[in-house]
């Protein structure tokens, strides 16, 4: 087997390769942020409007833990911009 030819064997054999599978937090990152300042606000909004139960407070925590994630995580997945210097 001349040399040329088991070199296009070995490029043409890449099946090793993974395919990346995009989430939804990846594909729509801005949509995540958005949902994340809602459940801020709405944890902020259940704490300073009207009688406070345990019951709210503990629906607030859970929100705003979410709604922080939810910032968080769809933050660090925007594409970020290149400075040109």
């Amino acid at each position: 087997m001349s040399s040329k030819k088991h070199k296009r064997k070995t490029v043409k054999n890449n099946s090793h390769e993974k395919k990346k599978t995009l989430s939804l937090l990846s594909r729509y990152p801005r949509l995540f942020i958005g949902v994340g300042v809602v459940l801020v606000l709405i944890s902020i909004l259940l704490l300073t409007v009207g009688y406070v139960s345990d019951a709210k407070i503990g629906v607030s925590m859970i929100s705003f833990f979410f709604g922080g994630c939810f910032i968080i995580f769809a933050n660090s997945t925007l594409p970020k911009k290149l400075k040109h210097d």
